[in-house]
């Protein structure tokens, strides 16, 4: 289980401006160097894993002294395209291109490193052999020899992630294939399949330094090659990829690759200090706005030092009824959301006329650490405060003081307790809740690891031969899934004689805290949606809480319950996204009508 990246004592954070380009959007780190970074992420599912490292990467640069430009590829994050609607690798290197003249214009910096990641590395590598007078280095990590290959280990992944989640890749029309629900068109992999770097007319005349993954023959000797051409290149293995791209929210930095990266740059350029001001010479680059059919899109820094990054998303046609919504993040999917989940939600309510705020919580995505944030962040006492703050930014874009607030699994937790500690929200709409509240006895490492997987799961993968030659290769945890096993069987009794120990027990003064915290909320006649996927490991927090067919939920007439069949935990299939969206427009648009008698809206 990932935690939070070891601080960078005694370094100030360089500043930071949103920036949009190409149709898409990035952050610019400034710095008063002569020199730039570019950060070009790989295409997808990896790209969303990789996000929270790349910004930590990228503050760690810019410490160096170098201006860093960091941006979302074309049809993924919060850029305008759909991915689908990505015909080849033309408008990536276009957005690169972009990006490289966006972080020359905007700093003092006269040329540039790129540092990419695995499809991120082939873009990189492309550009320098064809823009060679701006590149001063290349960091190629992972770099696909082959495009074939690539998209082959790409397909095997989304198999993989189907059968983990639940929602088998269904590619649609069009589509080569779907990984965690994200398309890649046949047109775009038919330019992959075509992709060989190892044929290039010529090597980049720049120094490169390019880390190939374990086990990749391929891959490693395209290094060796890069790095024989050049002068101080070197090549070497990428040992922290694999942690790298478990999912988004166990994802950890590669601590030992980024020490590397950073020591060959700094000794790449020596004349890059400390300064992370910006150089007061820099031009003023326009205000980071993307714009569709039905809504305008701006990316937004707030919160303490403007640590946290989010996207206000506005209709063009405004319903004056509607309350604004905010969407939280689900574990560490950035504020795109799974399958783009988050975008794709909030330009479907613009188009309702309904305005929006997506944002990353702190140290999650593009949004930096907090001073002296949690090392874990999910579940935090403090993630209401950050809420609030969200809710500030809203009323300061003009949507008013009243907001709808709607989040999975984690986000959904984010969304139902924020409510208790900000009366401004008016209706929430938790999806695949898993606790109503924290027990503080509980890990919360190990309930991310382990508990979307229900107890009968567990006894099968214990007498599963393939999960014992994993754990004999030391790559599993059994005594953590026993010590799970064994917690929950003690917990289950626990919560069973909750409603009659009169808070006796731990979990029976949890149990009463819940049941007042509903009270409170109802009282002030916040609407509350719960949505859940048939089958959801958290419909037993409903058993728990209010007895054998929810008998008890009828104190709460503000509480509704909907089902969504067919449907995973992450909401993958469309037809689950769809009827998500039904549930979020109607709060938006229902919310005053909702209202228990004598409840008064925030001021």
């Amino acid at each position: 289980m990932r935690v939070a990246a070891p601080p960078m004592t005694g370094v100030a954070l360089a500043p930071r401006i949103p920036v949009a380009f190409a149709g898409t959007v990035g952050l610019l780190d400034l710095a008063g160097g002569d020199v730039g970074v570019v950060i070009c992420e790989s295409w997808g599912y990896e790209a969303q894993c990789a996000r929270r490292a790349l910004r930590v990467l990228s503050d760690r640069l810019s410490a160096l002294g170098c201006p860093v430009l960091r941006y979302d590829q074309p049809g993924s994050g919060d850029a305008l395209a759909a991915g689908a609607d990505i015909g080849g690798l033309a408008p990536f290197d276009a957005a690169l291109a972009a990006a490289c003249e966006t972080l020359l214009r905007g700093t003092r910096a006269t040329r540039v490193v790129l540092v990419g990641l695995g499809l991120g590395a082939a873009l990189c590598l492309r550009h320098a052999v064809a823009h060679p007078e701006t590149v001063a280095g290349l960091v190629l990590l992972a770099p696909p020899a082959k495009g074939r290959v690539w998209l082959r280990e790409l397909q095997a992944r989304a198999v993989m992630i189907g059968e983990v989640t639940g929602s088998a890749p269904a590619p649609g029309p069009g589509e080569a294939l779907r990984i965690a629900g994200l398309p890649m068109s046949e047109a775009l992999a038919a330019e992959l399949r075509a992709l060989d770097l190892t044929a290039l007319d010529h090597m980049p005349a720049c120094p490169v330094l390019a880390l190939a993954r374990e086990g990749r023959a391929a891959e490693g000797t395209l290094c060796e090659a890069l790095a024989a051409a050049a002068t101080g290149g070197e090549a070497g293995i990428m040992a922290g990829y694999d942690e790298l791209m478990t999912d988004p929210t166990g994802s950890l930095v590669p601590e030992a690759d980024f020490a590397r990266i950073l020591s060959w740059v700094q000794h790449l350029l020596p004349q890059a200090g400390a300064a992370t001001a910006a150089d007061d010479g820099a031009a003023v680059l326009p205000a980071a706005r993307l714009a569709g059919p039905a809504f305008a899109e701006t990316l937004c820094l707030f919160g303490p030092q403007d640590a946290m990054a989010g996207v206000w998303c506005a209709p063009s046609r405004p319903d004056p009824q509607a309350l604004p919504v905010i969407l939280l993040n689900a574990g560490g999917n950035p504020r795109a959301g799974w399958a783009r989940g988050g975008v794709e939600l909030a330009r479907a309510l613009a188009a309702a006329g309904i305005a929006s705020f997506r944002f990353d919580i702190a140290d999650i995505g593009d949004s930096r650490p907090l001073p002296d944030g949690p090392e874990v962040v999910h579940y935090h006492a403090g993630l209401p405060a950050q809420l609030s703050s969200a809710i500030d930014l809203c009323e300061a874009m003009g949507g008013g003081s009243r907001v709808v607030v709607t989040g999975n699994c984690g986000g959904a937790y984010l969304a139902l307790n924020g409510a208790l500690a900000d009366t401004r929200i008016a209706h929430v709409v938790a999806v695949n809740l898993q606790r109503f509240l924290w027990d503080p006895r509980d890990d919360v490492a190990e309930v991310l690891r382990f508990g979307h997987s229900s107890a009968s799961e567990y006894g099968r993968k214990l007498f599963d031969p393939s999960k014992w030659k994993r754990v004999l290769a030391g790559k599993s945890d059994p005594f953590g899934i026993l010590r799970s096993l064994a917690v929950r069987a003690w917990r289950q009794g626990e919560r069973r004689l909750a409603p009659w120990l009169f808070g006796l027990a731990p979990f029976s003064r949890l149990y009463r805290q819940v049941h007042a915290n509903l009270a409170a909320l109802a009282l002030r006649g916040v609407a509350i949606v719960l949505v859940f996927s048939e089958g959801d490991p958290g419909l037993a927090q409903l058993d728990t809480f209010f007895g054998e067919g929810w008998k008890r939920l009828t104190a709460y007439p503000n509480v509704d319950v909907v089902m969504i069949p067919d449907a995973d935990h992450n909401l993958t299939p469309e037809a689950a996204r769809l009827a998500l969206r039904e549930q979020v427009i109607g709060a938006a648009l229902a919310a005053t009508e909702n209202e228990a008698p004598g409840a008064q809206p925030a001021a």
